[in-house]
């Protein structure tokens, strides 16, 4: 395949269509898998992968097994200008390790709209999504000594935990307001 410039989802999925497929990122073995039906059933599903991944658009491939991450705020700039000034956001820009950038929360090949049942950003899933990092025993909340314990109990049997998993009522207050989580400041 030398010579050929990846441009389609087709061309892509030549090699990322392996459920084997891995590289190493900082120390860990990660999967770069991506599964078609699940992408193409996403809200990105009809764009072009160099759509998002603009560093391969005149890419040769196989191309540089490190690539550059992906920007999202070349489309969504206005988000991302809040999510800049969020604790996440400039725990990025300061080169955190450990600092979530937008596939983190949203999903990368598998993003859907929040209103979907299965959305990491859907309100009935954002407690466990927040709660992947934000729960104890795990590196963020050792590193960045979180002494909350219980956090995700906590938040359940809260009013607004009740409120949300309950169905109380529709617009109780969750842990962020819609675009909230990308304020969350550090006070």
């Amino acid at each position: 395949m030398v010579g050929l410039r990846a441009q389609t989802v087709d061309d892509c999925l030549a090699c990322h269509e392996d459920p084997d497929l891995t590289a190493e990122r900082q120390g860990k073995e990660i999967s770069l898998f991506v599964d078609e039906a699940i992408y193409r059933k996403s809200v990105h599903g009809d764009f072009e992968c160099v759509d998002c991944h603009a560093d391969l658009a005149e890419a040769e491939f196989p191309h540089e097994e490190n690539v550059e991450p992906v920007d999202c705020g070349m489309c969504h700039d206005q988000v991302a200008g809040v999510y800049a000034g969020s604790l996440h956001g400039q725990a990025v820009k300061a080169g955190e390790r450990l600092a979530p950038q937008c596939w983190d929360c949203h999903g990368a090949h598998d993003i859907t709209g929040p209103q979907a049942p299965n959305s990491r950003v859907n309100k009935f899933n954002i407690p466990f999504t927040c709660g992947r990092c934000h729960k104890e025993g795990m590196e963020v909340t050792r590193t960045y000594e979180i002494l909350q314990d219980s956090i995700l109990s906590h938040y359940s049997l809260s009013i607004h935990g009740m409120g949300l998993f309950n169905q109380w009522h529709k617009r109780l207050p969750i842990l962020m307001a819609r675009i909230g989580e990308r304020k969350i400041r550090h006070e």
